[in-house]
């Protein structure tokens, strides 16, 4: 028989109330959501400004879904395995968020970096792509560390009723770091904090976004305690890359029925949010230059990327607020995923609460949300290549603030409760009940009583016994302390299933980027530099007889959303 694996120590979250204690624990991804705001808003443009075509453009953005293809599962299963003292999560999240910022800030200073060495201006040129694509490589790898821990210390640290709620507060967590982002992208930083961070927008954006990543890892790192693994399930001590890979192979292939869903749901999902995410910012920007600003006036900027970069993120400004605000109540307004009953259920604010109140009777479960939310992206995204004015383009971008929320949380939400599912019965004996109180868990299985109402709510639930900083810190509970505890950690296997459905999340992206590059290339090709247009502008199309092929990327994103409805509309009858 294979080994439980055994734990020390009493996982908790410092804080007075369940509210704060979320907060805490999902801070993280304030940071996390910035970096990747500052990248989607200005990298497009920036690389484009560089001199790459919009078709190479789009195949740089490989790095996103080959560094989430190979690093975060890979992190998954090898974090899963960890015995620091310090934590399974909190080690990878602290190093990966140093090597972002340092990435970003390489990222800003290409041009400066690569005039130190080369004084060719020709292949300085040349050169100064490179050191950005590269950088940008960096930066997507290094990220992809710090997401996959993040998201996985919430799987780990909250039991079954508050896995919903867990990852409702990341997505708002998630929310308030794309706000902040777009807010902070849309103002003229230069003139507000001059050359202290840089003589460009772009440069401060990464000095800032470098910054608030260190940060917001720190906070959440310094708030959380985790339980220490003193020796894996399997009891094979340390395994090698072939292994984890074997390991990981394996898990893709024989997934569950539900977790297998849910994974298809994911990927036609991100088939049409990636070009959404990474080119709406200059999609808003282009049809505005476009549409609405004299040629004349395109010769008096002097940066060209920073006006893309505040007009796209002005526009994303509203939708990052609707998706705010959606995340905060749209909760309130879904019951929860198999948890029929709940002693956790979240409180609105008193002045929501009566109005909520009547809501709950016709409220509908986070299935049908997720599969509205599908239906409503399609149904905007498909007027993308209408959009002739920033307004409009503004308006259907602000729209998509609703989906985007619930896409943000859903997933995580039914992986969360069928990952925490699966490993307590992997640790339940059948038919017999148990009940144990070491470690800080309290367990209670009863394999005849599973398919029964209180199987749903009461039994069957694996619970944390969060204290307080204060009582913990001052006196430990010898037992909790026990190094033989066989009582299973509460996401004892999300590192490696939270890689699986990452593996969902961004292979879909590989599609997108390929898509994108063929559209990109057969509607703006590279083409020679128009003499009556300034240096600084030469990237975007601004003929207005031509079509728009990033509005033509969204409109197919539009059609794969409609596949991921009937997916997430299937899942309802997935046992």
């Amino acid at each position: 028989m294979p080994q439980t694996a055994r734990w020390a120590g009493t996982p908790s979250i410092k804080g007075k109330s369940e509210s704060m204690r979320m907060m805490l624990l999902t801070f993280s991804l304030v940071g996390l959501q910035f970096t990747w705001g500052t990248e989607m808003t200005y990298c497009t443009p920036y690389l484009l400004q560089l001199g790459l075509t919009k078709s190479k453009t789009s195949l740089v953005w490989i790095a996103g879904p080959l560094s989430g293809l190979i690093i975060q599962p890979l992190i998954g299963v090898i974090a899963d395995r960890s015995r620091s003292k310090w934590g399974r999560r909190r080690p990878f999240m602290i190093v990966g968020s140093f090597v972002v910022a340092f990435c970003l800030v390489v990222l800003g200073w290409t041009a400066e970096i690569v005039n130190m060495f080369v004084k060719d201006p020709e292949k300085a040129k040349n050169v100064t792509i490179a050191l950005a694509v590269s950088s940008i490589y960096a930066v997507d790898f290094s990220i992809n560390v710090v997401q996959a821990c993040c998201r996985s210390l919430i799987v780990d640290t909250l039991p079954i009723p508050l896995q919903q709620g867990g990852s409702a507060w990341a997505g708002r967590m998630s929310a308030i770091g794309q706000l902040i982002s777009y807010v902070v992208g849309s103002i003229d930083t230069v003139s507000i904090f001059g050359s202290l961070l840089g003589d460009t927008q772009f440069k401060q954006m990464t000095v800032i976004a470098a910054f608030s990543l260190v940060a917001a890892v720190a906070v959440t790192s310094y708030s959380v305690k985790e339980r220490v693994l003193i020796s894996p399930r399997d009891s094979e001590g340390n395994v090698g890359a072939i292994q984890v890979i074997s390991q990981l192979y394996q898990t893709t292939m024989e997934l569950p029925p539900r977790i297998q869903a849910i994974c298809w749901a994911q990927f036609w999902a991100w088939i049409g949010w990636f070009p959404f995410l990474f080119y709406s910012t200059t999609w808003v920007g282009e049809t505005y230059f476009r549409y609405e600003v004299p040629k004349d006036d395109l010769a008096k900027s002097t940066d060209m990327l920073g006006e893309v970069g505040r007009v796209g993120s002005l526009s994303l400004v509203v939708f990052s607020s609707i998706t705010f605000f959606s995340s905060v109540l749209l909760p309130f307004c879904v019951t929860s995923p198999e948890i029929k009953r709940s002693r956790f259920t979240p409180r609105p604010p008193p002045g929501i609460a009566s109005f909520l109140k009547s809501l709950t009777k016709v409220r509908p479960d986070l299935q049908t949300a997720w599969f509205i939310s599908q239906i409503m992206f399609a149904a905007t995204m498909i007027f993308a290549p209408l959009a002739h004015s920033r307004a409009f383009a503004t308006f259907l971008v602000a729209i998509c603030g609703i989906p985007w929320a619930i896409s943000s949380w859903a997933p995580f939400a039914f992986m969360g409760v069928e990952i925490n599912k699966l490993t307590m019965n992997a640790a339940a004996a059948p038919g017999i009940a148990a009940s144990s109180t070491r470690s800080g868990v309290t367990m209670i299985t009863s394999a005849s009583l599973r398919n029964t109402p209180a199987a749903d709510t009461e039994l069957e639930v694996l619970r944390l016994n969060h204290r307080d900083s204060d009582s913990d810190s001052d006196e430990e509970d010898p037992s909790s302390l026990n190094p033989n505890s066989n009582i299973p950690s509460t996401g004892e296997l999300a590192g490696i299933y939270l890689g699986v459905l990452n593996v969902y999340t961004t292979l879909p992206q590989f599609v997108g980027t390929f898509i994108s590059w063929i559209v990109f290339t057969l509607l703006e090709p590279g083409a020679e530099p128009d003499k009556d247009r300034e240096p600084d502008t030469q990237w975007m199309n601004l003929d207005k007889d031509r079509p728009n092929a990033i509005a033509i990327c969204l409109f197919i994103g539009a059609l794969s959303a409609l596949v991921a409805a009937e997916a997430t509309r299937r899942l309802r009858y997935v046992i």
